[in-house]
């Protein structure tokens, strides 16, 4: 993440110059001082709300993160354990603006903790850490379940969910699931990723390019058909993916970027294709990331 996107930043430049050039061009052709008048109050206005995020982040940035998260991270994050110097500032800094911007609620009025609130933006940096201009594709946030599972209706404990990635809505998440999947070396079975992976899957079908950036055949394939055919040669030869891959593309696609950012090593001595893909999806090898930390 970053403070204010390329783009974002050349949009405001363009019309913070748009505006008093605009006003210039109406008092030359209507000699109304009134249009000059007018620029400075226009971007008063313009400026504060379009500089809103960006300044907020800046500084939060700014502040140095308290000890007791680097220390929680240190033992409970074998991700960021595994990255050298620079490599934790930016995972760091990606955590601290993830919570400045994305809103993590609790069913009931509950409070979540400092320490599940980290482990949700550890996940998150973790999925963003080699493509720094991505954004978390989570506008409706995260809501948190206590136990290690919910319903169809919604009701804790009384079902078998651990996650879910609703079409609208909040990623929902049982809090007890968040732990192993962080800190478990090789456990295989992240359920942060999995369900954040369906939203990345989304955005990437809707909104990204759709298109993959390297394919078995040599040539760009679309996001849909690649993984239509990952899934289709799933079912007639098998994988070294769980049986739930089997279910659909979509859970195909977030169950290998589980094994992807649990165990790469593995997916890529099956898989080493389809792991080039998910490798340059998210511009990182976990494998030389985790293979600092390897217990």
């Amino acid at each position: 993440m970053q403070i204010i996107s390329k783009i974002d930043s050349t949009f405001i430049g363009f019309y913070s110059l748009l505006i008093p050039v605009v006003g210039v061009l109406v008092f030359v052709m209507s000699g109304q001082a009134l249009a000059l008048l007018l620029i400075p109050l226009l971007l008063a206005i313009y400026l504060p709300s379009v500089l809103r995020k960006p300044l907020r982040r800046r500084r939060v940035a700014a502040a140095p993160i308290p000890a007791s998260w680097r220390d929680f991270l240190t033992a409970r994050s074998r991700y960021y354990r595994g990255l050298g110097d620079e490599g934790k500032k930016r995972f760091e800094l990606d955590i601290v603006l993830f919570l400045s911007d994305n809103p993590i609620a609790a069913i009931g009025g509950r409070e979540v903790s400092w320490q599940t609130r980290l482990l949700i933006a550890a996940g998150v940096a973790s999925m963003l850490h080699g493509r720094p201009g991505w954004e978390p594709p989570l506008p409706d946030g995260i809501t948190v379940y206590p136990g290690s599972s919910f319903d169809g209706n919604y009701q804790v404990e009384k079902g078998n969910i651990a996650g879910q990635a609703p079409e609208r809505g909040p990623l929902l998440i049982a809090e007890e699931n968040l732990h192993p999947g962080i800190a478990e070396a090789g456990a295989g079975r992240n359920v942060l990723i999995h369900e954040l992976a369906h939203f990345f899957d989304r955005e990437q079908r809707r909104g990204g390019s759709g298109i993959l950036p390297r394919s078995r055949r040599g040539r760009n394939d679309s996001w849909s058909d690649f993984w239509t055919s990952e899934w289709r040669r799933h079912l007639e030869h098998g994988s070294i993916l769980p049986d739930y891959a089997a279910l659909n593309e979509a859970e195909f696609f977030a169950v290998a970027c589980e094994i992807f950012f649990e165990q790469p090593w593995r997916l890529h001595d099956a898989h080493p294709e389809l792991y080039q893909v998910l490798q340059n999806l998210f511009q990182q090898d976990p494998r030389q990331i985790l293979g600092n930390n390897l217990d």
